[in-house]
This record gives structure tokens, sequence and C-alpha cells, in this order.
């Protein structure tokens, strides 16, 4: 479990909340304010369920309290077997969060991961073109990279899928 602070003056103010509670886990300080964009969030608290791949299952945007009847249940069984919690606005990434997240395995020269998540997103949003177009450029490269986009091939994978 990770906790992230985000406080622009660094690590000590959120530390005195961090010791007071007697948090058992590590907590980070986001003083840039990156996860915000990464995730799409405007106000705090969040909580965000990633598995061991990296694979976000499940976020509770504004409004996430550990302090509240059930969520320590849901924050256990998930760290136990990954249970999703039933409960909360349980809104799975957005197109910015998936697009950012295959990104990232792509620049890093995971294409399968990439793949995957950039899978899962067009799973989720099958209109969403930004994520269907990635999927194909890592798995037809020939039809975006050899001098011209086939925008012929293009029309007929929609065709196809509908």
């Amino acid at each position: 479990m990770l906790s992230v602070a985000v406080d622009l003056q660094g690590p000590e103010p959120p530390r005195i909340y961090h010791d007071e509670a007697g948090a058992e886990f590590v907590t980070v300080v986001d003083k840039e304010n990156v996860l915000a964009g990464l995730f799409g969030y405007r106000a705090i608290p969040n909580g965000f369920f990633i598995d061991e791949s990296g694979t976000l299952r499940y976020r509770h945007v504004s409004g996430f309290d550990i302090a509240k009847p059930g969520t320590v249940d849901d924050v256990l069984a998930f760290a136990a077997n990954g249970a999703i919690p039933a409960t909360g606005n349980t809104g799975l990434a957005s197109e910015f969060d998936y697009f950012e997240r295959g990104l990232a395995h792509y620049q890093a020269g995971d294409l399968e991961s990439a793949r995957r998540i950039w899978l899962e997103g067009g799973a989720a949003e099958p209109d969403n073109w930004n994520l269907r177009k990635q999927l194909w450029a890592i798995e037809h490269p020939e039809k975006f990279y050899d001098g011209r986009v086939d925008y012929a091939w293009q029309r007929e994978q929609l065709a196809l899928s509908k």
C-alpha cells in the first residue's frame, strides 16, 4: 500500500498527519501534482487500486476516506485477493488514463504492456479513436509507417468491428 500526499510545500506538512494516524505504510509527496494530470482528478482525497501489473482496477474520485465503514475492508480485500469494491464511484480509467498508461509502457519499450492497456481501454471505450489507432499502429506498423498511412485499411477495420 502506498499513500500519496499532494502538497506543494514538500513532505513536512503531510508527515504530521501520517505520523498522527500511526500509518504503517509509506507516504510519498506529489509536490508537482503529477498524479492529477495522469488520473484526471481535480480534488482530493482519492483512492486508486492498482494491481501488481500496473493496471488500474478501481478508482474512487473525491471523498475517498479510509475512516468510512467498509473502506478498510475494501482495501484489505483488494490487497489479499484483488477483489474490486462494488460501491463508490468506480469508473475505471478514462481515455486519458488508458492512453497515458499505455504511452508510458510504449516509451519504455514495453510494447506488449502498451498493447494490453490500449486493448483494455478500447474494450471499455469502443468509440475511442485515439486508443484504437495506437493499438493498430503496434499490431500493424506497416499500415502506418511504410511511407503513408493506409486509411482504406482503417476504414475496413472499422467496418469489420461493427
